[in-house]
């Protein structure tokens, strides 16, 4: 299914291709060797942002021998020297900045644990935000964790809803007070889209669900999101849907 999205996604001839997190199931070195190859042809074109997903942290080997950043990292080159790489600034026209954060935390509890973006992370994420407002451009953040569960979803994504943002909070507050074009996120294999308060006008929040992971609802159908932005923030977004066949 991701091979069949990436194929689509390159006869579009998007600009960009973000990735969201969970490359893997569980954190293993062949898992990220497999993500890598399908990758490449954006990450060779400088076109890509890979964001680390709570799976790709699962275990305790991966996430202290730094096996996401290692074999993937920010751009998809990985990294020799892991070091906190994130936020990950990336312009993406003379217009938008994406901005892109690491939630992703191991705990000893994998099923429980709670993603973690850490009040230095948000303070330069901030920064960010109000530097891109300041040269009259749009910024788009990105994450894995979701920010809050849509009521009419709880039902089906009974786990998820135990493994949230623990300082989700503390983002909904700068997208309050500071300008933000769109927020991404992933971690929930459900398409959705909500709106949380800004400066001037709501703040979207998107989550383009799963890539690969089948399924006959319609709203967690293995899917990619296109998004149209300018510098006056999200103008449209469009689905590509995979086919089972």
């Amino acid at each position: 299914m991701a091979r069949k999205l990436i194929g689509a996604l390159r006869e579009e001839k998007v600009d960009h291709l973000l990735v969201t997190g969970d490359l893997t199931l569980s954190g293993e070195a062949s898992e990220f060797e497999r993500a890598l190859e399908l990758l490449a042809p954006f990450a060779r074109e400088g076109k890509l942002t890979v964001l680390p997903g709570n799976h790709d942290v699962w275990s305790r080997e991966a996430a202290a021998t730094h096996r996401f950043l290692r074999a993937i990292g920010p751009d998809g080159k990985g990294m020799k020297k892991p070091y906190q790489a994130y936020p990950h600034k990336v312009d993406l026209s003379p217009e938008v900045v994406l901005i892109g954060l690491d939630s992703a935390r191991f705990g000893e509890e994998p099923l429980e644990s709670p993603g973690w973006l850490g009040s230095d992370q948000l303070a330069r994420a901030r920064d960010l935000v109000r530097d891109a407002a300041k040269e009259g451009k749009a910024a788009v953040l990105a994450l894995h964790h979701h920010l809050m569960i849509p009521p009419e979803r709880v039902a089906s994504d009974a786990k998820l809803a135990r493994m949230p943002l623990y300082d989700a909070d503390k983002l909904v507050r700068l997208c309050a007070e500071s300008p933000v074009a769109a927020v991404l996120h992933g971690h929930r294999h459900a398409a959705f889209r909500l709106e949380i308060p800004g400066p001037s006008r709501p703040t979207p929040v998107i989550c383009s669900g799963s890539a690969s992971r089948l399924h006959d609802e319609p709203a967690r159908r293995p899917r990619a999101l296109i998004h149209q932005l300018d510098r006056t923030g999200l103008r449209a977004t469009d689905t590509l849907v995979a086919s089972s066949a």
